[in-house]
């Protein structure tokens, strides 16, 4: 079993995973050929990507956004051809989120560049991305909780 992490440790991990953040970042310069994402729209997109036909109420409490603060992301979005809002089929007074054919093709080209910069990156040594990916994952849930 690994030593407990110093205080030291761990925000050196911090550290790094903000100074990487700032390299994969996608409103970089480089990122012309996807649609241009706001952070709170980026943050709405990545939610609803992940968890198609979901509501705006679900959304906003995932996300920490206020409704207003949402409901400007969606509308952002929406004219953005990035969500689609559907009524509920079993509840035509309710609303359900989709992403669009132009947001996957958008996120597949990100998640194509930073796949590339990791590779890069990483060079011929790829020992412990799994490890890393499913501590950063367990960091992350963590942080939400």
């Amino acid at each position: 079993m690994d030593p407990a992490p110093t205080d030291d440790d761990l925000a050196e991990l911090a550290d790094v995973v903000l100074r990487i953040s700032r390299e994969v970042d996608p409103s970089a310069s480089h990122a012309l050929d996807i649609v241009p994402l706001t952070g709170t729209e980026a943050l709405v997109m990545r939610w609803i990507d992940r968890h198609q036909g979901t509501s705006p109420s679900a959304t906003a409490e995932a996300t920490g956004l206020q409704r207003s603060n949402l409901s400007a992301a969606l509308r952002a979005l929406v004219a953005k051809d990035m969500v689609d809002r559907r009524p509920d089929p079993d509840d035509a007074r309710l609303v359900q989120l989709f992403s669009t054919a132009r947001a996957t093709e958008s996120i597949a080209v990100l998640h194509a560049r930073w796949a590339e910069q990791l590779r890069r990156a990483l060079g011929t040594d790829h020992a412990g991305v799994a490890t890393t990916l499913a501590v950063l994952t367990r960091i992350d849930d963590g942080l939400r909780d």
